[in-house]
């Protein structure tokens, strides 16, 4: 692990309690997203919700009939809400056989990934969804790439990397995922949602 992934991790291990408590309810926006991903699946399909924290989004995606488990680096998020069936794990390498999953649900997670390391984080997720299997991210959106402070423990800070719709597109391709439609929307940064379907 570099010490990028440590630091990120204990950060995120301190924060656990005030995290889970401030982002209980999703945005709209993310609620759209799966509200969207779960209208292309069969109920009971098998989604990883990479980088899920303290598994909020994996009750939301349980909770529109798909079969959801959580991955997340940090065990004291994935301690934090008792949300069942998560399981420790680091993106770039899931715990997963090839080809196992019907969708990868990545929000907010990916952009602590430093730009490098992105390619092979994508590859990983195009090798554990089946062929045709669906691909749901958000980004922050920007060039920036760098520590951040947490707002509400300036003492602790987090690896953030923004992304460009095109360049990602990009990535996404030589990945072997093809977009098929992108959302946006700000909060206290921009963000960019992809859907995207592996070849």
């Amino acid at each position: 692990m570099t010490d990028i992934a440590a630091t990120t991790r204990e950060t995120y291990d301190a924060i656990a309690a005030d995290y889970a408590r401030r982002w209980r309810s999703a945005p709209p926006p993310v609620v759209a997203a799966a509200d969207h991903l779960a209208g292309l699946l069969p109920p009971g399909a098998r989604v990883a919700d990479v980088g899920c924290g303290p598994g909020h989004q994996t009750r939301l995606l349980r909770d529109r009939g798909l079969n959801a488990t959580g991955f997340d680096l940090s065990r004291e998020m994935l301690a934090a809400d008792a949300v069942p069936g998560l399981v420790q794990a680091d993106m770039r390498a899931l715990p997963l056989a090839a080809s196992v999953v019907d969708a990868v649900w990545c929000v907010a997670a990916l952009l602590h990934v430093p730009r490098p390391e992105v390619p092979l984080t994508l590859a990983e997720f195009a090798r554990v969804v089946r062929p045709g299997g669906l691909l749901a991210l958000s980004l922050a959106e920007g060039d920036d790439e760098g520590w951040e402070p947490v707002s509400y423990a300036p003492e602790l800070r987090r690896w953030y990397v923004g992304h460009r719709l095109a360049p990602f597109t990009a990535l996404l391709a030589d990945a072997g995922f093809e977009v098929t439609d992108h959302t946006r929307w700000s909060t206290h940064r921009d963000w960019l949602m992809l859907h995207a379907r592996r070849g």
